[in-house]
């Protein structure tokens, strides 16, 4: 449910707790970037070149037409004078995270430089609609809880956050489904032998590993293998640190690779039950946090699993890597 509600004084004040610094930060910034190219490039005639001074202004005009957005954004709200109050329950909750490189040079002067900058965008979905969220309250959030949630039309500020509980039986509903979560899973692992579409999931876990492994090596080979049989053998010492890192992933495949033979010989798998506790998407991966641990699952997986689940983790006789997953509706799904 979405309603159109007027400001009050305490969404009034956290606004301007915003916009003020926002307002003050641009001439903050300048100072701060005046000082340092007065410092560093004073003599360098950085100014007098025509690419440095282009690529300054293009920076500036960007950088500080975000500023202008940002302040423009925080005065409509406040002219307006109206939030929005979601009411709903929560469906999902998703962070991307985004970085990028950017390059430039010096021009006359000969110096580059790169620049990695990383965003986070979160957001939660409440009924089916999803919507922007601070930080701060994100990891508050959980997926089948009830939320009320008021935010500012167009800077999309969040001025009030109450999260309920997932579980909104009667108290003594609730303590009958909290003995049968402990009872479930309390309850004894379950033991089967291998299916043959174990053995291909068992497979298909152990080649995702191997395959990374296995390049890595070559390329490490590649790159040292010229040295030795070459007339160049001083120059190892010098690549030494990509022959530790060779020697770490050759350890790894080997340890993964008995891993995997033993639990083809044992050719049996263990369920072991759990609850779903939670689920969030994280860029192009799904995450399901269980009583287990968490799990990256497939999205048809992901859609079938509920906050309250009762699951089965069915891993091989030896690791803690999950092979497949029982949902509440007894089908049986494959991780790896």
């Amino acid at each position: 449910m979405k309603e159109m509600l007027p400001l009050n004084e305490q969404d009034i004040k956290k606004l301007w707790k915003h916009l003020l610094p926002t307002i003050l930060f641009p001439f903050v910034a300048a100072g701060m970037f005046y000082a340092f190219f007065l410092v560093f490039f004073k003599d360098t005639g950085f100014f007098q070149d025509k690419i440095g001074l282009y690529m300054l202004v293009g920076f500036s005009v960007f950088f500080f037409g975000v500023i202008a957005y940002m302040i423009w954004s925080y005065v409509i709200d406040l002219r307006r004078g109206f939030k929005y109050r979601i009411e709903g329950k929560i469906t999902d909750k998703e962070l991307r995270v985004h970085t990028s490189t950017s390059h430039s040079s010096g021009g006359k002067t000969g110096s580059s430089s790169t620049h990695s900058s990383t965003t986070r965008h979160y957001s939660v979905e409440i009924d089916g609609v999803q919507y922007s969220i601070e930080q701060e309250h994100y990891g508050k959030l959980q997926v089948g809880a009830a939320i009320i949630i008021e935010k500012a039309p167009k800077s999309h500020v969040t001025l009030f956050l109450e999260v309920g509980k997932t579980d909104e039986l009667p108290p003594e509903k609730s303590i009958e489904a909290d003995d049968d979560k402990r009872k479930f899973l309390s309850s004894t692992p379950r033991k089967a032998y291998f299916t043959q579409d174990d053995f291909k999931a068992l497979k298909r876990g152990f080649w995702g590993k191997a395959k990374f492994r296995l390049i890595a090596l070559t390329v490490m080979g590649l790159l040292v293998v010229p040295f030795l049989v070459g007339k160049m053998q001083i120059n190892i010492f010098f690549l030494f640190p990509l022959m530790l890192i060779a020697i770490y992933q050759f350890w790894k495949f080997n340890k993964e690779w008995r891993l995997y033979y033993r639990n083809k010989q044992y050719a049996y798998k263990e369920g072991i039950p759990a609850i779903v506790q939670d689920k969030s998407k994280y860029n192009r991966s799904n995450n399901v946090k269980t009583s287990g641990g968490t799990i990256r699952v497939k999205d048809e997986l992901y859609a079938q699993l509920n906050v309250g689940d009762k699951i089965i983790l069915y891993k091989p006789a030896k690791g803690n890597q999950i092979l497949s997953i029982t949902t509440a509706a007894h089908e049986e799904i494959y991780v790896m």
